[in-house]
Parts: structure tokens; sequence; C-alpha cells
């Protein structure tokens, strides 16, 4: 009983020791795996701070438009008061009949103001007109947060697109080492009935050896296998920003799934993606942007009115004890008119500048375009080279297990060879891998045709 009572409690410490270790081990879902990747992929946070630092940047553009309200104070020191020389007012008020007239100077020396100034104030400057440039300065701003948004959607479809794919390449590596570790399997019992056939005597020592080559080359297949669904696993942690510390585990399904979208034709691939790729939308805001451009260095040319008010208040005194009775009161208003003459031709350069910028803009645009119908073209020859691949691979498989089957049943009866029961091992884990290629294949291009069309907005 003593004995049994430490049995038990030894399963217990152990069975609790497996559980610490298996919720150390982050299981992955691939809506879990989406979740993670929208709160830590790094493109995706970038851009998701770009469109704030576009919305800013529109505060920024009406500000150039906003009334500017400019505090200042100023303490000055004169360390040596500077004299101005004038006309003597007084001899010349008096007259020469004065007693002294004569013995007075012509002109006196006076120095103005006393070694302490204190001026402090507000000085408020709204632009009047700006040639165009304040509001298009603003249009443009508005047109750089919508681009940016647009940038946004391709960044988080790109993210989609990227997460499916390394989580179902996590789902099809472990699958391909199941099949390679099973294909080890068949081989070792392959083996071991070859073996005791060659005991029986009724199998060569040729067989026995080839039966033990055919183990030994599988096995290297396996360990690749096994390392192969390692570096997809650090794949997806990498798309999903993880420590690589952190173990995970990847559960799901990969299986055909029938998909209405996939039905149209080519033509109307092409027409929806011109009019729904964000890159396409991003593009026409950087048309419009660009015609700000050419707006911006057009308002060069114009004259600029400004109005600016004044208030201060001026002191003076010759050490620092200022009160109010010591400060005079100035309120002043202006119109200012700047009419730009020649700049160098600067105005000139940034002008045609800004054109020709535009020009580029439509011509990448036309690149855009047509790379956008190459790549959809391309994805969807793709997507339905994928699908034929699959429907065949998923035929060729139940006919390679049962083709496995009866030759080793067969060999084992003694009515064929070893090397029938390697072909037919060969020919089902061949089967095997190339149905799990073209199911991985089907389910990234039916992302990729999503994509290519702007409308991966889901998993």
């Amino acid at each position: 009983m003593k004995h049994l009572t430490h049995w038990i409690i030894g399963i217990l410490v152990l069975f609790s020791i497996s559980n610490l270790l298996a919720q150390d081990k982050l299981v992955l879902t691939l809506d879990g795996s989406m979740e993670l990747a929208f709160k830590n992929n790094p493109s995706y946070q970038i851009a998701l701070r770009e469109v704030k630092k576009a919305n800013a940047s529109i505060g920024e553009a009406y500000s150039n438009i906003l009334p500017q309200i400019n505090a200042s104070a100023n303490l000055q020191h004169s360390w040596d008061i500077q004299e101005s020389t004038i006309p003597n007012f007084i001899k010349a008020g008096l007259g020469s009949s004065f007693p002294g007239y004569d013995q007075m100077d012509d002109f006196i020396r006076l120095s103005f103001g006393l070694e302490n100034t204190l001026t402090y104030g507000a000085i408020l400057t709204q632009p009047l007109y700006l040639g165009g440039a304040g509001v298009a300065g603003i249009r443009a701003a508005n047109a750089a947060e919508r681009a940016m948004e647009s940038n946004l959607e391709a960044t988080r479809q790109n993210l989609i697109y990227n997460t499916a794919n390394a989580f179902y390449a996590c789902l099809v590596a472990k699958d391909v080492a199941l099949v390679q570790e099973e294909a080890l399997e068949q081989a070792q019992e392959n083996y071991e009935m070859v073996e005791k056939k060659y005991n029986a005597g009724a199998a060569s020592k040729f067989d026995l050896m080839r039966a033990k080559v055919n183990v030994a080359n599988l096995r290297p297949n396996a360990i690749s296998a096994r390392n192969n669904f390692k570096t997809a696993l650090t794949q997806l942690k990498v798309v999903l920003a993880l420590p690589m510390k952190n173990e995970i585990e990847v559960t799901g399904l990969l299986e055909y799934t029938n998909d209405d979208f996939t039905t149209l034709d080519l033509a109307e691939y092409q027409k929806m993606a011109l009019g729904s790729r964000p890159e396409v939308q991003a593009m026409n805001e950087q048309k419009n942007i660009s015609k700000r451009g050419i707006s911006i260095a057009k308002s060069a040319f114009m004259p600029k009115l400004f109005f600016q008010t004044d208030y201060s208040y001026l002191g003076m005194r010759n050490d620092l004890e200022f009160n109010n009775d010591d400060f005079s009161k100035g309120f002043t208003s202006a119109l200012s008119l700047q009419l730009p003459l020649f700049t160098g031709m600067k105005n000139n350069k940034q002008f045609q500048k800004s054109k020709i910028d535009y020009n580029i803009i439509l011509d990448t645009e036309k690149q855009m375009r047509d790379g956008i119908a190459a790549e959809v073209e391309a994805v969807y020859n793709k997507f339905f080279e994928a699908k034929e691949k699959y429907q065949s691979a998923s035929e060729n498989v139940e006919l390679a297990e049962e083709t496995f089957r009866l030759a080793t049943m067969m060999y084992e009866e003694g009515s064929n060879t070893q090397l029938d029961v390697f072909t037919a091992q060969l020919g089902l884990t061949s089967a095997r891998l190339n149905y799990l290629t073209s199911l991985y294949e089907y389910q990234l291009t039916r992302y990729a045709l999503r994509k290519a069309t702007g409308h991966l907005t889901e998993i």
C-alpha cells in the first residue's frame, strides 16, 4: 500500500508538470494567429502610425491660413547711451537781442532713452491671401491622409495573406513530417517482415539488405521534414512578432474549401482589381497631391496679403524697479502686401518640377495598372492550376494506398518481389506529398486571388 501511494503521488506530480509545460506552449489557431499579427506585426503598426501622422499634417496645413498670435518680452540694457547732435532751437527762438545770445552754442548734444528698456506685448498676424497655397495645402494634406489609409488597407491585406501563408505552411510541414515518419515506419515494418522471412529461409539476403537500405534512405527525409516543421514555426513567429524563445503549436485543418469568389472570369477579376486595390486608390490620391503641388508652386508667383496687429507696452528706467506708471501703451494695425518680383528663377524651377512630378505620377500609375492586370492574370492561372492539381492528387492518394496494401500482402504471400513493395511505397509517399502540396497551393491561391483584386478583408 505504501509503494502504491508513492506511485500515485509520482503520477500526479508528472501530470502536473506536463500540464505546466503544456500551458507554457502557445497553441495557435488561424484566428488567434491573425489577432496576434494585427497586434504585434511591426509593418502594420508602422502603417497605423503613418495614418495618425497624416492626420496631424492636416492640422499643420490649416495652421497656414489661421491667425498666428505671438507674445514677446524684451529687456534691453544700454551700457553707453548714444547722443545725438541737434540744432539749438532755444537760441534760434530767442533772437539776437537776448543777453548772452552770442555765447550760446549753435548745436547741442542730447541723449535719448534711459539705461534699461522693457517692452512686452503680443502680435497677431492673419494671412488674407496666399495665392491659393493655403487651400491647396489643406486639400493635399487631406489627400495624403486618404493615401495613408489606403496604404494601411494594403498592409492589412498583405498581413492577412502572409499570416495565412505562414500558418498553412506550418500545417503542411507538420503533415509532411507525419507522412515521412509513416513512410519510415512502413519501411521499418517491411524490413522486420523481410527479416522474419529471411530467418525462415523464404527471402534472400539481397532482399534483406535492400529492405535495410530502404530504411536508411528514408530516415534523412524524416529528419529533414521535422526540421522543416521547426523552420515553419519560426517563420510564423517572425510574422506574428513573437519572441523566438516562445514555444508555439499550431492547430487546425488543411482542407479543401469550395469558394464562390472563384467563379468569375479573368476580365472581371482585372476590372475588380483596378477598382478596388488599395494601391490604386492610394495612387489616385498621389495624383491629387501632385496636382495640389502644382497649385502651391503657382502661388509663388502671386501676391501675398497679411493683416497684422501689434499691442505692446514700453517702459524705461535707469534701474530695474519698473512699475505701472513707467509704461506706455502702443496699439497698431497694418496691412502688408508682398509681391515677388524676382527670386533668382527659383519659383520658375519649382513650378517646372511640380509639373514634371505630376507627369511622373501619371507614368507610374500606368505602370502600376499594367502590373496589377498581369498579377491578376498570373494568380488566376495559378489558382486553376492548383485546383486541377488537387483534384488529381486527391484521387491518386486512395489508389496509391490500395496499391501499397496489395503489394505488401502479395509479398507476404510470395507472389511478388521486394521491388514491387518499394515501388508501391515510393508511389504512396509521393502521392501523399503531392496531395499536401496541391492542397497548400490551392489554399494560398484562394488568398492570393482575393489579395490581387483587393478583396482580402478576412481569413
